[in-house]
């Protein structure tokens, strides 16, 4: 893999080659860019960093197990938002109210059976990613269509 244009911090990867402190299949995030072609990455714990070649990674796919607080997750047409995670849980939203908490708590293995996370917008550029940032925060839906 080519090193990526619109890298952000945390971006996660896969490592698909061993080095002397990532092994092959280790799921690690950026710590920081500095430019190169092998900048430092955390561990999936956090408890070190180290650098690695992008020719090394691939990018991480997201699935339901790596919703976050915020991430929209969808279940028969309906939208629902992650409010909390905890170790193994999630709170959900109401469909379509993300404001309003749900009583039901589900694990992981529950979401993976019936959610499946809705995909960002692609992000073109960093101009692109930039500009989505400023209409979030201005209170805008970004949506994919």
């Amino acid at each position: 893999m080519q090193r990526p244009n619109n890298l952000k911090v945390g971006d996660r990867f896969t490592v698909i080659e061993r080095n002397n402190y990532f092994n092959v299949g280790e799921i690690i995030s950026l710590k920081d860019d500095d430019g190169s072609t092998n900048p430092d990455f955390w561990s999936e714990d956090k408890s070190y960093f180290w650098c690695i070649s992008f020719s090394d990674l691939e990018p991480h796919t997201k699935t339901v197990r790596d919703a976050q607080v915020g991430d929209v997750v969808v279940c028969d047409s309906r939208e629902y938002m992650v409010l909390e995670r905890w170790r193994s849980t999630i709170l959900l939203s109401y469909a379509d109210e993300f404001k309003k908490a749900a009583s039901a708590i589900y694990t992981f293995d529950e979401m993976e059976s019936y959610y499946t996370l809705k995909n960002a917008p692609d992000v073109k550029s960093a101009k692109t990613a930039e500009a989505i940032k400023l209409l979030k925060e201005a209170g805008y839906k970004i949506v994919k269509e």
